[in-house]
This record gives C-alpha cells, structure tokens and sequence, in this order.
C-alpha cells in the first residue's frame, strides 16, 4: 500500500489548458413582431395576454376571468350603441367578439355603473 502524502502536488503553471475560439455568430436581424413568434408557447401566450390586458384597460374596460383562459371576459359600461373596445376589437379581425347578454353592477369611484359583458378569444384550447 502506498504512503499517502501530507503535502498535495504543487500545481504547475506552465500547463494551462487552452480554450477553442469560437466564430462570433451575427445577431438575428429580426423585428419585434418576428421575435415573438419565434417565444416558446407559454411565453408567448403570457406577452399576449399582457399586452390585452393594456389595450383592454386602455379601452374602458375591466377584465373578469383568470389570465390562463383563452376565452376572455370583459365588462364594459352599457351605452346606447356599441363600446370602445368592441370598436377596436372590430378592426383586429383574428380575435373573436361575443356580445353577451348578462349584465353587472360595478361599483366605480363612489357610483354604480350597469355594466356589459364581452367573450373574446385570445387562442383556441388550453
């Protein structure tokens, strides 16, 4: 059996390992839009949802259901004619409106406002 030494070996400075240069890959030239289909699904879907949520809120409006639906609920104030939102839900063909017929009491900065709903879907599934 051999003696085990006190003293480890010292090390030596001369043998550095080297390290493979690498070519430095160039940057994707993509713009944002681009970008963001190239997200993993859950990512993806959580920017969407985000960016709803401001544009809803931008719009009059107030958000019911959980963020992990595709299907949204939105309520908004009842007026004669149509909303803000459905206005500008009309120009953004992909996304499905649904008028629906239930009404809400919101109570709002010391007031009660009747208030509509609307169902739209943000993406098929779960």
């Amino acid at each position: 059996m051999p003696a085990i030494d006190a003293k480890p070996p010292r090390q030596r400075f001369d043998q550095h390992p080297r390290f493979a240069r690498r070519k430095v890959k160039p940057a994707p030239l993509l713009d944002d839009a681009e970008a963001q289909l190239l997200l993993p699904e859950k990512e993806y879907r959580q920017r969407l949802w985000n960016d709803f949520a401001a544009f809803v809120k931008s719009h009059g409006a107030f958000i019911v259901s959980p963020p992990d639906h595709g299907t949204v609920r939105c309520q908004v104030r009842l007026t004669d004619g149509d909303s803000q939102l459905e206005i500008a839900m009309r120009r953004l063909p992909k996304y499905r409106v649904t008028k629906l017929m239930s009404t809400a009491t919101r109570l709002s900065r010391g007031t009660f406002q009747q208030m509509g709903e609307l169902e739209i879907t943000l993406w098929r599934g779960s």
